[in-house]
């Protein structure tokens, strides 16, 4: 009778033990994995697709590289998290239909400059 409970008992305590895991990464690690996800997928994939269809490579390269640098910056710890949760969230907004207008590229723009530390700082 005994043996019967412990096997879902060890079950139990294992997926536990996996959720408080994930957990504890997002909760420490959640600017990190912000900063890589957008970094590695948003950006170089989906955001540089979804540029207007009549910008140059030139243009859709300086726009991608302006937005990238602003997360490196996140990553190296010179904007806040705040900015970082802003900027990432504007972005969802902004790809949320599948399609950046020049209108958007350019609040975008306007947006993460208004959230870089300032030179003097």
């Amino acid at each position: 009778m005994k043996k019967k409970g412990k096997g879902f008992f060890l079950t139990l305590l294992v997926v536990s033990g996996i959720a408080i895991l994930f957990l504890y990464a997002f909760f420490f690690q959640g600017k990190a994995i912000t900063i890589f996800t957008f970094k590695q997928f948003v950006i170089n994939k989906a955001f540089v697709q979804l540029l207007p269809q009549e910008y140059s490579m030139e243009e859709a390269e300086a726009t991608r590289k302006h937005v990238y640098d602003f997360y490196t910056m996140a990553s190296e710890n010179k904007v806040t998290e705040t900015a970082l949760m802003q900027v990432s969230q504007k972005m969802r907004k902004i790809m949320a239909d599948d399609k950046i207008t020049h209108k958007e590229v350019l609040s975008l723009t306007e947006f993460i400059e208004q959230r870089k530390p300032s030179q003097g700082r």
